[in-house]
């Protein structure tokens, strides 16, 4: 498996209850569904935090989860690179 099979594999696995992410099948739609989780734009706009915020509660969510360290971390770099 390469490391965009990878991260596709991981992400959706992160993700088991979103079926955008279970459909997701390139690096475009993926990186389209993270932005706009940092955006928090599935929240009321009231309610959003910003993108530091966000990206916190994801990468405690991936460190959390049972995902595989070495998974762990290609999804904490694909996020981090998104907040460049």
């Amino acid at each position: 498996m390469n490391d965009q099979e990878r991260l596709i594999s991981a992400y959706s696995r992160l993700w088991k209850g979103r079926e955008a992410a279970q459909q997701a099948s390139s690096i475009q739609e993926i990186s389209s569904l993270a932005e706009d989780e940092l955006a928090d734009r599935l929240t009321h706009p009231r309610l959003r935090k910003g993108r530091e915020a966000k990206f916190t509660e994801i990468k405690d969510r991936i460190r959390s989860s049972a995902l595989p360290d070495e998974d762990q971390e290609i999804l904490i770099c694909f996020y981090r690179s998104l907040m460049l």
